[in-house]
Protein backbone atom coordinates (compact mmCIF):
# COMPACT_ATOMS: atom_id res chain seq x y z
CA UNK A 1 0.00 0.00 0.00
CA UNK A 2 0.94 3.77 -1.48
CA UNK A 3 1.19 5.98 1.90
CA UNK A 4 0.48 9.52 0.97
CA UNK A 5 3.25 11.95 2.11
CA UNK A 6 2.20 14.50 4.83
CA UNK A 7 2.56 18.11 4.85
CA UNK A 8 2.76 21.07 7.32
CA UNK A 9 -0.07 23.32 6.61
CA UNK A 10 -0.18 25.37 9.75
CA UNK A 11 -1.22 26.23 13.35
CA UNK A 12 -0.05 28.48 16.21
CA UNK A 13 -0.22 29.12 19.86
CA UNK A 14 -4.28 28.38 21.37
CA UNK A 15 -4.96 31.67 22.54
CA UNK A 16 -7.33 29.64 25.06
CA UNK A 17 -4.76 27.15 26.35
CA UNK A 18 -1.39 29.40 26.82
CA UNK A 19 1.71 27.04 25.92
CA UNK A 20 -0.38 25.08 23.81
CA UNK A 21 0.20 24.50 20.04
CA UNK A 22 -1.84 23.51 17.70
CA UNK A 23 -0.40 22.14 14.29
CA UNK A 24 -2.09 21.27 11.31
CA UNK A 25 -1.69 19.37 7.88
CA UNK A 26 -2.71 16.85 5.25
CA UNK A 27 -1.87 15.04 2.06
CA UNK A 28 -2.40 16.38 -1.38
CA UNK A 29 -5.70 14.83 -1.88
CA UNK A 30 -6.91 15.70 1.50
CA UNK A 31 -5.29 19.22 2.83
CA UNK A 32 -5.93 19.82 6.57
CA UNK A 33 -6.84 16.23 7.16
CA UNK A 34 -5.42 16.18 10.59
CA UNK A 35 -4.74 18.46 14.14
CA UNK A 36 -1.85 17.27 16.69
CA UNK A 37 -1.33 19.44 20.01
CA UNK A 38 1.76 19.80 21.61
CA UNK A 39 0.93 20.60 25.75
CA UNK A 40 3.34 22.64 27.56
CA UNK A 41 4.76 19.57 29.19
CA UNK A 42 6.25 18.53 25.47
CA UNK A 43 3.46 15.87 25.17
CA UNK A 44 1.88 15.51 21.55
CA UNK A 45 -2.03 14.54 21.31
CA UNK A 46 -3.98 13.62 18.52
CA UNK A 47 -7.27 16.13 18.34
CA UNK A 48 -10.26 14.33 18.19
CA UNK A 49 -12.80 17.10 18.10
CA UNK A 50 -12.40 21.05 18.17
CA UNK A 51 -15.76 23.21 19.22
CA UNK A 52 -15.41 27.06 18.17
CA UNK A 53 -17.34 29.31 20.25
CA UNK A 54 -18.56 26.79 23.25
CA UNK A 55 -21.49 26.84 25.16
CA UNK A 56 -18.98 27.13 28.10
CA UNK A 57 -17.21 30.39 27.14
CA UNK A 58 -13.91 30.96 25.18
CA UNK A 59 -13.38 30.58 21.69
CA UNK A 60 -12.31 27.19 20.80
CA UNK A 61 -12.31 23.86 23.09
CA UNK A 62 -9.80 21.06 22.16
CA UNK A 63 -11.15 17.33 22.86
CA UNK A 64 -8.03 15.40 23.10
CA UNK A 65 -7.26 12.15 21.11
CA UNK A 66 -4.36 9.12 21.89
CA UNK A 67 -1.10 10.44 23.10
CA UNK A 68 1.19 10.22 20.13
CA UNK A 69 3.65 7.72 21.10
CA UNK A 70 5.16 6.55 17.73
CA UNK A 71 8.88 7.73 18.03
CA UNK A 72 8.39 8.30 13.70
CA UNK A 73 5.18 10.34 14.68
CA UNK A 74 7.06 12.30 17.18
CA UNK A 75 10.21 13.09 14.95
CA UNK A 76 7.96 14.91 12.62
CA UNK A 77 5.49 16.55 15.05
CA UNK A 78 8.99 18.25 16.18
CA UNK A 79 9.93 18.87 12.99
CA UNK A 80 6.68 20.61 12.08
CA UNK A 81 6.52 22.22 15.66
CA UNK A 82 10.56 24.12 14.83
CA UNK A 83 9.00 24.88 11.48
CA UNK A 84 6.02 26.85 12.74
CA UNK A 85 8.39 28.32 15.67
CA UNK A 86 10.54 29.58 12.52
CA UNK A 87 7.06 30.81 11.28
CA UNK A 88 6.23 32.81 13.88
CA UNK A 89 9.71 34.45 14.51
CA UNK A 90 9.47 35.60 11.20
CA UNK A 91 6.16 37.36 11.27
CA UNK A 92 7.35 39.06 14.58
CA UNK A 93 9.90 40.52 12.79
CA UNK A 94 7.84 41.63 9.79
CA UNK A 95 5.85 43.50 11.88
CA UNK A 96 8.38 44.65 13.85
CA UNK A 97 10.10 46.47 10.23
CA UNK A 98 8.55 49.72 9.70
CA UNK A 99 8.29 50.73 6.16
CA UNK A 100 10.74 52.88 4.24
CA UNK A 101 10.61 56.34 5.18
CA UNK A 102 8.93 56.12 8.73
CA UNK A 103 10.99 57.30 11.84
Amino acid sequence: MNTAKQFFQGGGELADYPGWYKIEGGTEDRPRSWSVIRKPDGTWWKVAAEHYFPTGGGNLRIDLGDEITDEDMLTQCEENYRQLLEKIEEKKLVKAVKPLGEE
